[in-house]
């Protein structure tokens, strides 16, 4: 798809129809390895992927998605939060142009088991991934939505 036709066909999706393949994961994982951190400090970030069933019972507010992908960073500070988005949106365009479901998730960021968290990182974006049959169609999207100040 291109760039721009994504952008005016990206939605959130809450239902899922099945699970992601091993290449589909790949795909988006890389993807989101392609994002820029502040700094270069990729050292400071992890991506963990969840399919366990039994891990995802436990988590509340995921709409029962076959995926969940945390990102997850040493110190929750400004930048650590703009890069952990950086990366979340990298993943999540990537799984739309796979033509999978995704969802940015924050409100299941709580119940996110601390078992599954590498020592000394938090949390502090999730995305939840899977089939869907629900269509991408771009859509006219207002140009001043957000009101904006031109300076010249």
């Amino acid at each position: 798809m291109e760039t721009l036709k994504l952008l005016h066909a990206r939605q959130a999706v809450r239902q899922y129809t099945g699970q992601l393949t091993d290449e589909q994961l790949q795909t988006i994982l890389a993807a989101g390895n392609a994002a820029p951190v502040g700094m270069g400090q990729y050292a400071d970030y992890r991506l963990i992927v969840i399919q366990d069933p039994q891990i995802l019972q436990q988590m509340s507010q995921i709409y029962a998605a076959p995926t969940v992908i945390v990102v997850a960073t040493r110190q929750p500070d400004h930048m650590a939060l703009l890069s952990a988005g950086i990366i979340a949106h990298n993943l999540e365009l990537a799984a739309e142009d796979l033509g999978l479901g995704a969802n940015y998730n924050l409100a299941g960021l709580a119940s996110i088991p601390h078992t599954v968290l590498p020592a000394g990182f938090t949390a502090v974006f999730s995305l939840t991934l899977g089939q869907t049959t629900q269509p991408f169609t771009p859509r006219q999207i207002p140009a001043d939505r957000i009101k904006t100040k031109i300076i010249k």
